[in-house]
């Protein structure tokens, strides 16, 4: 083989390492967003149901002890 023959595949390989590299860490990006994501979503869901059950509580409460209704 001749050197310019040795370069251009060496080049080759270069080239597919990176771009095996990048689209490794473009799906582990992808994966850690889409962790990120649904961790977050639920703990607003959660974040919300705890207000709700908060609010709820706090409503009972306040019609029972409610002296000036009666």
């Amino acid at each position: 083989m001749n050197p310019l023959q040795d370069l251009r595949d060496i080049g080759y390989v270069i080239m597919w390492s990176i771009m095996g590299l990048i689209l490794i860490a473009w799906i582990i990006h992808e994966i850690r967003d889409t962790a990120f994501q649904n961790g977050y979503w639920k703990g607003r869901a959660q974040g919300w149901e705890s207000h709700r059950r908060l609010m709820n509580t706090k409503l009972k409460s306040d019609q029972v002890f409610d002296y000036d209704k009666n």
